[in-house]
């Protein structure tokens, strides 16, 4: 059973650390393949790889977050 919990905690650790890599660094990528699925302008204001950014940077905060819980559990 524990080591299901470190496969776990390591398969989610390293999909928010690639999301947020994804949002952080490759945020255009996000917004025109959003542009293209919903056909919508918000995606093209100036803000919103701003936005994105900072949502990269918050999920690779809660990343570090819950690599620091598990390796301070007992």
């Amino acid at each position: 059973m524990r080591a299901f919990i470190i496969v776990w905690y390591l398969a989610v650790s390293l999909f928010l650390g690639y999301g947020g890599w994804v949002l952080t660094f490759r945020t255009s990528t996000v917004v025109r393949r959003a542009h293209s699925q919903y056909h919508r302008d918000f995606f093209l204001k100036p803000w919103y790889s701003i936005f994105m950014r900072c949502i990269g940077i918050f999920i690779w905060l809660l990343a570090a977050l819950s690599d620091y819980a598990l390796l301070t559990q007992r």
